[in-house]
């Protein structure tokens, strides 16, 4: 919904992703770390993106000059930003071949 008009890109890092949001002058990054799950049976040695962190301050300012954001569509655009960055990596993943 907020998301849509701005062009993503994955970084690899030395642990996990960056996904970098962007449209002109605005910028923005949500970082994730890779971890191998050792709990449960279901889970055991499977991989855990866990979001480490989150500056989309430019991207939601972008956002907030074309459609002004009250505070419950501020929490609806944090909740979007885990989910779509999140959803952006595992496309990248699974399109790449990557392990998972």
């Amino acid at each position: 919904m907020y998301l849509e008009d701005f062009s993503t890109r994955i970084s690899l890092t030395e642990h996990g992703y960056d996904v970098i949001y962007s449209e002109g002058e605005f910028t923005g990054t949500v970082s994730y770390v890779r971890y191998v799950s050792e709990i449960g049976r279901v889970m055991k040695g499977k991989p855990v993106y866990l979001m480490t962190n989150s500056d989309m301050g430019d991207i939601i300012e972008c956002v907030h000059h074309k459609t002004p954001l009250s505070s419950e569509d501020f929490n609806k655009m944090n909740m979007e930003i885990r989910t779509h960055s999140k959803n952006i990596i595992t496309e990248f993943i699974s399109q790449k071949g990557l392990p998972q």
